[in-house]
């Protein structure tokens, strides 16, 4: 199968490298050094998934770039920040004709809809659960796997899902499909809205967040925010209750990446924006949008908002 990876930086990266070590054609499209090291000396992948190198690794600065070699992917796999969606499928349009489909293996709310927006009938939600960090350009890390990546077509998305599922699997990428996506989209979406603004904030690893009863009192109030709002918006959550979450978050989410810190604390280091509008201020946004206060969330929101702007 021919994949186009739109955004590959750390997870894109790592997606990327193992569909081409399991007999895929891949083409990396990013941006920065990183990329820059994998057009000149290829790609290497480190961590708890093996030490693998991929000399021959196809990339290319832009969509353009990569559309104008001559490449035909059959699957667009988009890995940019939530903030990019919308231009990253503007880039990919001239694509679409030939494309089966886009998925999205992003963070935050927001990402399907607007591929189905642009690419009516295209739309395939992701759920990605493992961790991966730029070690240096054209070095990533594997650094946690809490869960198996979920696939699954977004409503009146694509045929074929199964094929992509049976790709990452036989790449040796954990997969599994799921008719129930946009849940455990959410459900994702939630366990980042738990832990990466406030992890960032307090400048902690996300296993002190759950060992302490102020900031876990904290993430109960986060989650209680977070419910009456996908109530509002008509979502299924993975978990029935608020408490249901909070336990399986403790019990089975959290001790897998206890000691991960969040990739938002890592963005301001760099000075760069985080995605926080599409976790904590996408819940702030949507409770406003249905007369639903959240001023947990919003003030994560906003404390964070303080730290872009310096």
């Amino acid at each position: 199968m021919r994949f186009m990876v739109v955004g590959a930086g750390s997870i894109g990266s790592v997606v990327g490298g193992f569909l081409h070590l399991g007999g895929h054609d891949v083409h990396l499209v990013g941006k920065g050094p990183h990329i820059e090291a994998v057009m000149d000396g290829g790609l290497r992948i480190r961590g708890i998934w093996g030490e693998h190198s991929i000399d021959d690794a196809r990339a290319s600065r832009s969509v353009a770039d990569a559309l104008a070699s001559g490449f035909a992917p059959e699957w667009a796999l988009l890995s940019v920040k939530s903030y990019d969606t919308v231009a990253a499928l503007a880039d990919l349009a001239p694509a679409f004709p030939d494309l089966h489909g886009i998925v999205s293996l992003q963070n935050g709310l927001g990402n399907v809809e607007a591929i189905g927006a642009a690419a009516p009938g295209l739309a395939v939600g992701g759920r990605v659960i493992f961790g991966a960090t730029t070690v240096e350009p054209g070095l990533v890390e594997v650094t946690v796997c809490a869960d198996d990546v979920l696939l699954g077509p977004a409503p009146g998305g694509p045929e074929g899902v199964e094929q992509v599922v049976n790709a990452f699997s036989e790449s040796y990428i954990p997969c599994r499909c799921e008719e129930r996506i946009l849940s455990y989209i959410w459900d994702k979406v939630l366990y980042n809205v738990c832990l990466n603004a406030l992890a960032t904030l307090l400048r902690t690893d996300y296993g002190s967040l759950g060992d302490d009863s102020n900031t876990w009192s904290v993430m109960e109030t986060l989650v209680d925010e977070f419910y009456e709002v996908a109530a509002a918006r008509g979502v299924e959550p993975v978990s029935p209750t608020p408490a249901d979450y909070l336990a399986r978050f403790r019990e089975d989410l959290l001790p897998p990446t206890r000691l991960h810190r969040s990739s938002m604390q890592e963005d301001i280091e760099q000075g760069r924006r985080t995605e926080i509008d599409a976790l904590n201020g996408a819940v702030w946004r949507m409770g406003s949008e249905a007369g639903i206060p959240t001023p947990a969330n919003e003030l994560l929101t906003r404390m964070i908002h303080f730290l872009e702007s310096r």
